[in-house]
């Protein structure tokens, strides 16, 4: 599987013909307020993305190349003051193209009460989760 780490906030969409498996971008946004810095731990079964820190209100990105299989999955820890949580920032089922609130390029905002994904139909981070742990 193909990764790569960026702080990029701006990449180009790839749009896909035939058998092409184009990148997927997953951009993670620290929306803690209280200027408070997210500490982070991203990776799946075949690569692990290290231990970050980010800004109150900064963002990173990776992106990757989703497997033939069906069975891509990223999952990340997120950790500020007191809070441990634990969230599947990518899960192919979820997140493929053509599900619902598929994407290409997955935003997600991380708040203290879930993380909340950007909705591709309403272009607000709208599409809120509950915490693993």
């Amino acid at each position: 599987m193909f990764i790569n780490a960026a702080m990029s906030r701006n990449q180009n969409d790839v749009t896909p013909s035939g058998f092409d498996n184009p990148k997927t971008t997953v951009t993670i946004y620290n929306d803690l307020g209280s200027d408070l810095p997210l500490q982070y731990h991203c990776k799946s079964n075949d690569d692990d993305l290290g231990d970050r820190v980010l800004a109150s209100g900064g963002s990173w990105s990776f992106q990757f190349k989703p497997s033939v299989f069906g069975n891509t999955f990223f999952s990340c820890s997120f950790s500020w003051e007191n809070q441990l949580h634990y969230f599947d920032i990518y899960k192919y089922k979820r997140d493929r193209i053509f599900a619902k609130f598929g994407c290409r390029k997955c935003g997600w905002k991380i708040r203290k009460n879930g993380p909340c994904k950007l909705n591709k139909n309403t272009k607000m981070f709208d599409v809120c989760h509950s915490w693993k742990s």
